[in-house]
């Protein structure tokens, strides 16, 4: 991202997608609690012991930085997808740190999600395309 313009851009959309998925679960906490799950454990539910589970996070979050940093000729699903995957994950870490806990709400066959595990999936698919873009070119 050379320009100022860019930078902006995806600054402003980072704190839109944020803001989403804490508006959504606030609006949930106080409309509609029936809904919530408190998952109090690491990705998918699965308990894992809590310094794993922020070391995890340290090390995904770095390796991705380090990624994106480093890449040449970033495409727009190439940052539109980084945008995606680290909002989503700093509104779940985030919320973790100061709750001890994530509000899930989104219930799906056997899993419980919330709107930040979305966007990070979709900014995953977005990379992935943005990868498949260029080996087909």
């Amino acid at each position: 991202m050379k320009n100022i313009k860019e930078k902006l851009i995806y600054s402003f959309l980072f704190f839109l997608f944020l803001l989403l998925d804490q508006f959504t679960k606030h609006f949930v906490l106080t409309e509609q609690s029936a809904l919530i799950f408190r998952n109090e454990n690491f990705a998918f539910s699965l308990e894992v012991p809590s310094f794993l589970m922020y070391l995890t996070y340290i090390v995904l979050i770095g390796l991705l930085l380090s990624w994106f940093v480093k890449k040449e000729n970033k495409r727009i699903l190439d940052k539109l997808g980084f945008v995606l995957i680290i909002s989503g994950a700093v509104s779940n870490i985030g919320e973790r740190i100061l709750n001890g806990f994530v509000i899930d709400f989104i219930h799906i066959h056997t899993g419980v999600f919330n709107v930040a595990d979305f966007f990070i999936i979709l900014g995953i698919l977005f990379l992935f395309f943005s990868k498949e873009e260029l080996i087909k070119s």
